[in-house]
Order: C-alpha cells, then structure tokens, then sequence
C-alpha cells in the first residue's frame, strides 16, 4: 500500500470517531452543561466533521472515479446501488423499529402513507434522521459532468469553485426537500476535496511543522468567534495533518474498524441508542464516563462485526441493504 493510502484509511477511521462520538448524547442533551468535557468535545466535533466526510467523500470520487475518467451513467448506477438501497431499507426498518417503541422516542413516528413518503423526500426528517448524509451526498455525485467540465482547466476550476462558494454564502438555507439546501452547503467542501486530490495538496502537509501549525491555528479558531466555514477548514486541515503524520508512525491505527465506516453510520447509531436507553434507566451520575467509552466501543465493534459477517451471507441483496 502506498503512504497515501495508508493515510487516507486512517482519515476514513479518524473521520467516523468523531461521528460517532459525536452522536454519544447520554443525557439526550446536546452539549449538556452539565457534563462540561464532553459538552466541549461535541462543540469542537460538531464545528468541522460533517465538512471532513464530505471533503474525505469529495477526494475519494475523484481518485476513483474522475481521475479513472468512469462512464456517468456506470458510475451513478454503481452509486444507487451503494447508497439509495441502505437508504431505503434503513429508513423502513427503523420506521418500523421506530413505531414499536414510539413512547421512548424523542421523534415519535406514525405508519401513514404520507408521513413514509416525507421521509423519503424530506431525509432530515426521516426516522433515522442521519440518512439525510446519503441524499446530500448522492445529489453531489449527480453533478459529475460538471466536475469533467470544471476540472478541464484552471480558468474553469477557479470559476467553479467560486460558485461553490457563493451558493454556500448565499442559497437559502430552509429547502429541506432532498436536502437541497444542504447539498447547497456542503458542495464547497466536496468540490474542495475533489481539488485537494488532483492537484496533490497533501504533499505541502506531511512534515512536522505544518501540522503543529495547523494544530495551532484550529484550537485557536474553536475559542475564537469566526465564520463557521474558516474553522470547518481550520478542522479539516488539521485532520488530514495529523492523519498524515499518524501514517507514518502507526500505520495501522484503527485498522479494526477502518474499513467499515459506511456500515458503522448505518448501523452504530441503533446501537447508541440502546446504550442511551441503558443509561437514562440506570440514572447514576458516576457511571457516565463508563456509559460514554462503552457507546463509542459498540458503536465501532459491533456494526463491523455484523459487516464481516453479513459478507460472507451469498444472497447480493443483503449484502446490498447494507452498502457492502
């Protein structure tokens, strides 16, 4: 394996921790003052790793599928069946799971023809509200000529870019149907990603100095009030620093989960709710550390196992409702 894939796995891993920590929530409170620490972890995760997925998801299509010049229409296909299928059957399995316990739920559910429907052209309200990420995402891939055309040159790139910019700045934040406003916000840090891979920036990141310096300037960012997007990059920059370095020390770090990262989003929030549940019954304060640590575990460990398993199953189909 090459240093640049090494690094990009362990960017993949580094990436779900943070989703996963961030989607911890025992007291079913965001940034809960009363637990000041984690309170704090949340606030700086929050502040750049759903920009980091779509930057890691940005860089990835184009390694695999603009630099290789892929077919569209061979590439959206490959891309339906990998994301709108777990989409699909996520959203009615947990509909269903939803309903039979609807008196524990923060968002009750009801089985109706119009609410199932609404979760499908509205996913932020969807049952399992996190699957809003795969329909803002394959929106993005959608938009794969415009990147043949903008990537052709420059002039075009540079013009492209900008427009990603301004629809951030600008495009109307409360278009919830599919998502478009926040593919409207997230396309910035897709296309940058796309950049970032074919003109090799990483390169200019890998020696010590450069990522203390962006250590530096992203703590320096989350004590300070900033636009949100300058400390989304701050974040992003930093992870890929420390990922770069991290390669070449531990080049295996989070190898046991890494390569599940798609199946741990699907499946580890179930999991964290059932340790949430847990918690909020036990009701002892001291015991919260132990909750905390135990609902990350499960929800890396757990889910890869299940996909480990679930490869070997020979019916495509299963596979398939599970994006491997």
């Amino acid at each position: 394996m090459s240093n640049k894939i090494i690094w990009v796995s362990i960017l993949q891993g580094w990436s779900m921790l943070l989703v996963v920590i961030g989607h911890i929530m025992l007291t079913n409170i965001f940034q809960n003052e009363a637990t000041p620490v984690t309170a704090f972890i949340e606030k700086t995760i929050y502040s750049f790793h759903m920009p980091l997925f779509m930057f890691i998801s940005g860089f990835l299509f184009y390694h695999t599928k603009l630099e290789k010049n892929k077919d569209y229409i061979t590439t959206i296909k490959d891309k339906s069946k990998r994301l709108l299928i777990p989409f699909c059957f996520f959203t009615i399995a947990c509909l269903l799971l939803k309903y039979a316990f609807n008196p524990l739920m923060k968002r009750p559910v009801e089985l109706s023809f119009n609410y199932i429907i609404n979760s499908f052209l509205y996913p932020a309200s969807n049952p399992l509200g996190e699957l809003w990420f795969i329909s803002t995402l394959f929106i993005l891939f959608l938009f794969m000529p415009v990147y043949k055309y903008a990537l052709a040159n420059k002039i075009r790139t540079g013009i492209c870019w900008i427009i990603c910019l301004s629809v951030f700045v600008f495009f109307p934040d409360n278009i919830d149907l599919l998502c478009i406003s926040r593919v409207g916000y997230y396309a910035i840090y897709f296309f940058s990603g796309i950049l970032f891979f074919k003109f090799a920036y990483y390169k200019y990141l890998e020696n010590k100095t450069v990522f203390f310096v962006s250590a530096l300037l992203f703590f320096t960012l989350t004590i300070l009030s900033v636009p949100k997007i300058f400390l989304s990059f701050s974040g992003i920059l930093f992870s890929i620093c420390l990922c770069l370095q991290l390669a070449k020390y531990i080049p295996t770090l989070f190898g046991s989960f890494r390569d599940y990262t798609f199946q741990i989003f699907l499946l580890g929030i179930f999991l964290q709710m059932a340790v949430r549940f847990a918690y909020l019954k036990v009701n002892i304060e001291s015991l919260y550390i132990l909750f905390y640590i135990g609902s990350i575990l499960v929800a890396l460990y757990i889910p890869t196992f299940m996909a480990i398993q679930i490869k070997k199953i020979k019916v495509p189909i299963i596979r398939l409702f599970f994006g491997l």
